[in-house]
């Protein structure tokens, strides 16, 4: 597995740091290639001095060299072959295209955490890496970042493909969760759900009863597959079904539950509520905890 971090000298890029040095038993058998990228954002002062403007100058080498040097303690708990590559442009865009470039199979990053209408940076850097990155993504904050090797995951569903998606990834790299880890399939029924279009000649009387049997047959066929594969692994899983809005039931849950969730970064139930896409935005800027965002399979 080849794994990317970008750090830029702050508490969540080392937290991602503390995670991944904390998967001893993943590091020391399945021995992945960690990199670190750090971007440096372009800085030009002059319209003049756009064009040929050689960005490779003191003024970036200085401040690319003081990130490294300020992290250097949390980069000696990293294995000792660690590659350490420098960029120069837009951060999310540079990581995303990075990250292909080098066939990163995860990219680990730090986020601050800012809350929904405040998330300027996250919504420039973590979210922008995750809207454009192709491989999963893992974002990590400053005191969140589980230490013990075995942990609870919760991984969630909606009847898309993500469910299936997200799976595959828990089921290819189990060993990055702890030998013992156990897992949770979690299905939210949406407050108010959409009616499904076989059911709009009905009557009020009529959709009350429909509905709950509807929603259960969604919820089983969601979690069905899932389970399955977790199960075919040898992996120890269980369904959890709960109701609410995904940010506020899932953050709360996750927190008194869970170490970590994951999750697709958008897509549709089969009756047409949407889950995914503004609600992982959502998730992401305010669950505390390290969430992996999975992306859906390019065409």
């Amino acid at each position: 597995m080849r794994v990317l971090i970008p750090i830029d000298g702050g508490a969540d890029c080392r937290e991602a740091i503390r995670f991944v040095t904390s998967r001893k038993t993943w590091l020391e058998t399945q021995k992945p290639q960690i990199e670190l990228l750090y971007v440096q954002k372009t800085y030009i002062e002059h319209p003049t001095e756009e064009g040929d403007f050689d960005v490779q100058t003191w003024y970036y080498d200085d401040k690319i060299k003081k990130v490294f040097d300020d992290m250097a303690e949390d980069i000696a708990t990293l294995p000792e072959n660690v590659i350490k590559t420098s960029k120069i442009g837009h951060p999310a865009k540079v990581i995303a295209d990075y990250a292909r470039e080098i066939g990163a199979d995860l990219i680990v990053m730090g986020a601050r955490g800012l809350s929904a209408l405040k998330n300027l940076y996250l919504g420039s850097v973590s979210l922008g890496a995750i809207a454009q990155a192709s491989c999963p993504v893992l974002v990590c904050r400053e005191h969140y970042t589980p230490r013990d090797e075995n942990l609870t995951i919760g991984i969630a569903v909606d009847g898309s493909g993500f469910g299936d998606l997200c799976t595959k990834f828990v089921v290819e790299n189990k060993e990055l969760f702890g030998k013992n880890a156990s897992f949770e399939v979690i299905y939210v029924h949406a407050d108010e759900e959409t009616v499904p279009l076989e059911l709009l000649d009905k009557g009020i009387k009529e959709l009350d009863k429909l509905l709950p049997k509807y929603e259960k047959e969604e919820y089983l066929a969601a979690i069905e597959s899932p389970l399955a594969q977790l199960k075919a692994a040898g992996l120890e899983a269980k369904a959890v079904e709960l109701r609410g809005s995904l940010q506020t039931t899932l953050t709360h849950y996750a927190g008194e539950n869970l170490n970590m969730v994951v999750m697709g970064s958008h897509g549709k139930g089969r009756i047409g509520q949407l889950v995914f896409g503004s609600s992982t935005r959502a998730m992401v800027s305010t669950c505390r905890m390290p969430i992996f965002i999975v992306p859906g399979e390019k065409k």
